[in-house]
């Protein structure tokens, strides 16, 4: 994680964070702006939350998002006139805790855990399905400006390519749309994205 400091007004972003939260805060911060400098944007930025939220105001004309957990940081930015929203995730390869997965997950994702093998695998697809959601909510937020919830979201799994889909429906607007995606893992994190391009709107179910 980054101790190096950010400019001023990002600094002041989380002048009152705990030490943790600042090594977060500004690790995405620096993966971001390397990300910015690799397609060729060379301004001095800063990189504040949108009013009322965490994510960054990306510079205008460029999509992006930003993950981080314990030793791990990554960013991802693309041009607006190839991208929509982008969404990525990072999270620990540990067993989600059973009271949590009904919070996160849905009956028919819990479901489709049951019938799972006992193998190694079957401890990671709670964490899995938690971690695509993330990187739904950091697509779907940004477009329509709403709170999605975990169970707002049903995603399925497809093991023989490592992708899903996801079937939302946000209730208090009555939203819905389809999304696609991709998820991975290794013998320490479990990793997902979704990635919407301007000429792949999101499909209703």
């Amino acid at each position: 994680m980054q101790t190096q400091l950010l400019n001023d007004d990002e600094e002041a972003c989380v002048a009152n964070a705990v030490e943790k939260r600042k090594r977060e805060f500004r690790s995405g911060r620096h993966a971001a702006k390397a990300a910015l400098l690799q397609l060729g944007f060379e301004e001095n930025i800063n990189l504040l939350p949108v009013a009322g939220g965490k994510r960054p105001d990306w510079p205008a004309g460029y999509v992006g998002s930003i993950t981080h957990t314990a030793g791990y940081c990554a960013a991802a930015v693309a041009p607006q006139a190839h991208y929509r929203a982008i969404g990525i995730d990072v999270e620990p390869r540990t067993p989600m805790n059973p009271n949590v997965l009904s919070k996160i997950c849905t009956e028919r994702e819990q479901q489709w855990i049951a019938r799972q093998p006992d193998d190694d695998r079957k401890l990671d697809w709670g964490k899995t399905l938690f971690c695509i959601k993330e990187t739904l909510y950091k697509v779907f937020n940004p477009i329509h400006d709403v709170f999605l919830g975990f169970q707002e979201a049903e995603v399925q799994l497809c093991l023989s390519d490592w992708s899903f889909t996801a079937d939302i429906h946000q209730q208090d607007k009555g939203i819905k749309c389809c999304y696609r995606g991709r998820f991975s893992m290794d013998n320490r994190y479990i990793y997902a994205s979704t990635l919407l391009t301007q000429d792949l709107k999101p499909s209703t179910p």
